[in-house]
């Protein structure tokens, strides 16, 4: 029997500007959780790239994860080289719209695990974390 479980899987971004913070808001509300990070955290999945979603399943499967929590935030690269926007609000309806499409595509293929969306904001010297 396998004795190495957690309950999520979490996705976000490589951005050095907060990592630790990141690190910090995921210990704090979730426990133990497979990590996963990337470029525009989620971003991929909605671009139709199935690698992903294929650490979701090694996830499901290995330590029987059922919930998958998507982390993305404020001025990220992956998105800005990716599009053209012309503000924030436009970059952060374009991340919401994907973050909804990625959970679309994860709850068709895992029907029974959730998922949670979660906003990054970054500011000067802080990291606010809000539920999407």
């Amino acid at each position: 029997m396998n004795k190495h479980n957690c309950q999520n899987i979490v996705f976000h971004c490589i951005d050095f500007r907060l990592i630790n913070e990141t690190n910090d808001f995921i210990k704090n509300n979730y426990g133990k959780c497979d990590i996963v990070s990337v470029a525009g955290s989620s971003k991929e999945i909605a671009d139709g790239n199935n690698y992903l979603l294929k650490q979701i399943e090694i996830s499901h499967n290995l330590h029987h994860s059922i919930k998958v929590i998507l982390i993305h935030h404020s001025d990220c690269g992956a998105y800005k080289t990716s599009y053209q926007f012309n503000d924030y609000k436009e970059e952060k309806e374009k991340q919401v719209k994907d973050m909804l499409k990625t959970e679309s595509i994860i709850k068709e293929k895992f029907p029974d695990m959730t998922v949670e969306k979660v906003w990054a904001e970054l500011e000067e010297d802080n990291v606010s974390f809000s539920k999407i």
